[in-house]
């Protein structure tokens, strides 16, 4: 079978463990039998910019970090050199830039917060009102929608992350009041011709829910949605490839029976059956 991660992170992260190396993740890739790997360390423009994080994104170094894993598993391992651009809207300038600085094989699309506001991750949500949590998903489809539209996405990733926190809360999300603002958001996706990703962290996490969920990919694909990546989120090489079969089980009761990949620069649909 097939395996492949398209959303992974290393030490050049904020967050990237230590021992999250190019090398060490590739060598792991190998050890669990992946075809594919695509490296997605973070560059959230406003935590960039605002200097948020206790120290910023060595573009030029990951750079050159991911072409030399490139080279030498060149044959045994698929690499790609890719980039998890967040919360592109708010500074849209500093992000075509940002973009612009390295060919990028392959560009995630997120949101991780809302425009003024922290991430979702440092939120507490078992002490909202269901009220409260109900606004904030709204604004977080819309500025999901913006980041839809920002040029140069290959995939739009985890459209439902605030969903993680919430349910790590305690609390319920029903999305059917949504469907109307989750059809635009597709819509949008399909339109530009880019992928939707579900997102696996939340599986092996023990969540038990995938981002997004069954239901809502099933919409995605009542919308006519098409394109799907997959990826772990991995932030560790213990962690790599997780719950990626399981995410394959997903799709395909969906529906899906091919992943997006990129090969020499194109767009390939590799089948997971």
């Amino acid at each position: 079978m097939f395996l492949c991660d398209y959303h992974t992170h290393t030490r050049f992260s904020f967050d990237g463990d230590p021992s999250s190396t190019h090398d060490a993740m590739c060598r792991r890739a190998l050890e669990i039998g992946l075809d594919h790997i695509a490296f997605t360390d973070h560059f959230d423009v406003n935590a960039e910019v605002e200097g948020l994080y206790d120290f910023p994104y060595d573009a030029d170094a990951a750079f050159a970090s991911m072409m030399e894993v490139k080279e030498k598993y060149k044959g045994r391992l698929h690499v790609l050199c890719g980039i998890e651009l967040g919360n592109a809207p708010q500074y849209p300038a500093e992000a075509k830039a940002a973009l612009e600085a390295h060919p990028y094989e392959f560009v995630i699309g997120s949101l991780h917060n809302l425009k003024n506001v922290p991430d979702f991750c440092y939120m507490n949500f078992g002490q909202m009102s269901d009220n409260q949590i109900k606004k904030l998903f709204d604004r977080a489809l819309d500025e999901t929608i913006e980041v839809a539209q920002f040029p140069g996405i290959t995939t739009l990733a985890h459209i439902t992350y605030m969903h993680r926190y919430v349910t790590l809360g305690g609390k319920k999300l029903d999305f059917k009041p949504y469907y109307d603002k989750l059809e635009h958001l597709y819509r949008t996706v399909i339109d530009r011709d880019i992928a939707l990703e579900i997102n696996v962290s939340t599986l092996w996490k023990g969540l038990g829910i995938s981002l997004p969920t069954m239901e809502l990919l099933k919409l995605y694909k009542d919308c006519g949605g098409s394109l799907v990546t997959i990826g772990s989120d991995a932030h560790a090489p213990e962690n790599l490839g997780k719950a990626i079969r399981k995410g394959y089980a997903i799709l395909q009761t969906v529906g899906f029976n091919e992943v997006v990949t990129i090969q020499n620069g194109q767009r390939v649909l590799q089948s997971i059956r």
